[in-house]
């Protein structure tokens, strides 16, 4: 429990040490029904989240930087949200599996007219995890009908697209401890063109990106991994651990060589999606238009509700009953889903998110101008924004610093979640107030001087990651982010 030092704003409260003394039981009751996995968040108790503020029943309240988990686009309980939800329930239909209903017409309408994909459909599912699944089966049913070896996907190395077993496969990367054979499931890796820590020697020498595909090619080649192999490419345009869009040189020539060797493009938009990069989709910053979309978390800023955009002809190809999930296209999920996308669209949140990420990315960097030689990068497009810290003298990640800033902003006010993977985010509701946002990055300024001020003299050279007191309760984190 950290000692108390009470704040006061205009938007921050905060009256009780952190983890509030009466929240206690509530947090150890939770950790003896529910797997440590679950204790990774700082241990605030949610009692209302309410726009881009969220508070506890003890008197706290945050800015929130966490939009839940990158989901609350639209902000928390838009009112038009919960009137749609409302309306939903009153109407006495709660499920429909697969049968036909309204509610779930006017959505894919709407997805379908929203679409840049031409003559497209659309299928709904609960998590960004099943719309991953069916895009991968979509991919890999054409791929085989071309040749019988043509079933392999092509994922970043870092990414993050669900946890059931396909999406989890494209995700992440080789480890030891990784119970994972990609390879033996046809699943293939290449990085991505991060250009603050680029793979491939001199950035500079490849501005655009246009080479560095190039390198891709090579390194499935290594791996003796040939276009005969690859059914598609399941890729963030916007990762979530970069914040940094695909260059657009890059994607050019990503999508000519798909083209010329009948290989399709899975764009996943689940987190970079539905406005959140000033843009309704990430891949808007690429110039290229994929084969197939996957959207979820902002698509309802609520309730669990995720999609597959892709041609008529691609997803028609599975025959009556082949397609479909329990909960998906579920009436009141979809009126919220539906209720949101006209939130965003209606009050210009898609615009707001880029106007109010331009001004708090530029006080972010004025912020923390002062601690340069501990930053990598700090950038990231609309309200889609990450601060990379490294090592001076290792030039590697600065996990311990990262989570250290956490925690100070925690305890001043400004909700955000761990990464432990050395960088934060900065990624509140769209809907945000500009002033609250450069509230929080001058916070943010002030939780990093603390950090550094704080960091035990053994943790100032090598980086790594230490548990502080109660973080039994938050040493596990979900990837999501």
């Amino acid at each position: 429990m950290t000692s108390l030092t009470k704040i006061a704003s205009r938007w921050r409260r905060i009256v009780t040490p952190i983890p509030a003394p009466q929240s206690l039981p509530l947090l150890e009751r939770l950790r003896s029904v529910e797997p440590r996995s679950m204790a990774g968040l700082p241990p605030v108790v949610w009692q209302e989240a309410e726009g881009f503020l969220v508070r506890d029943p003890y008197g706290n309240q945050w800015i929130d930087l966490t939009s839940g988990i990158v989901m609350a686009n639209a902000g928390h309980a838009h009112p038009r949200v919960i009137e749609a939800i409302q309306r939903a329930t009153d109407a006495r239909l709660l499920a429909t599996y697969a049968f036909p209903q309204r509610q779930r017409l006017e959505l894919l309408e709407k997805l379908v007219s929203l679409s840049p994909i031409s003559d497209a459909k659309a299928i709904l599912f609960s998590a960004g995890t099943e719309a991953t699944e069916c895009a991968m089966m979509l991919m890999r049913r054409q791929g085989r009908a071309i040749h019988s070896k043509k079933i392999g996907i092509v994922s970043f190395v870092d990414s993050y697209h669900g946890r059931t077993l396909a999406a989890a496969s494209a995700s992440g990367r080789r480890r030891d401890t990784d119970w994972i054979d990609r390879e033996s499931l046809h699943h293939f890796q290449i990085p991505f063109p991060f250009g603050p820590r680029w793979p491939w020697g001199e950035r500079i020498e490849d501005s655009t990106g246009c080479h560095a595909f190039e390198h891709c090619l090579a390194q499935l080649t290594e791996q003796g991994v040939g276009h005969h192999q690859i059914a598609g490419f399941m890729l963030e345009t916007v990762p979530g651990w970069a914040t940094w869009p695909m260059p657009a040189g890059f994607a050019r020539a990503l999508v000519a060589w798909a083209r010329s060797h009948d290989v399709l493009l899975c764009f996943d938009e689940v987190q970079s999606g539905c406005g959140r990069t000033g843009k309704l989709f990430g891949f808007e910053h690429c110039g290229v238009t994929p084969d197939l979309i996957t959207l979820g978390k902002g698509l309802s800023s609520s309730l669990p509700v995720s999609a597959l955009l892709g041609g008529r002809e691609l997803l028609d190809d599975p025959a009556a009953g082949e397609m479909s999930s329990t909960h998906g296209g579920n009436p009141v999920c979809a009126a919220a889903a539906l209720a949101n996308l006209c939130v965003l669209e209606e009050e210009g949140l898609i615009e707001a998110a880029a106007r109010t990420g331009a001004l708090a990315l530029a006080r972010l960097r004025s912020v923390l101008a002062p601690f340069g030689e501990r930053l990598l990068s700090v950038h990231g497009p609309g309200l889609f924004i990450s601060v990379h810290f490294v090592n001076p003298e290792t030039g590697e990640p600065d996990v311990f610093l990262a989570d250290a800033v956490v925690r100070e902003a925690v305890n001043r006010g400004v909700l955000m979640f761990f990464t432990h993977r050395g960088f934060v985010k900065f990624t509140p509701p769209l809907n945000i107030d500009p002033e609250a946002a450069l509230e929080a990055a001058d916070v943010l300024g002030e939780c990093v001087a603390a950090a550094i001020e704080h960091l035990p003299a053994r943790q100032k050279s090598n980086g790594t990651s230490i548990s502080g007191p109660h973080d039994e309760l938050n040493t596990q984190v979900g990837r999501g982010g």
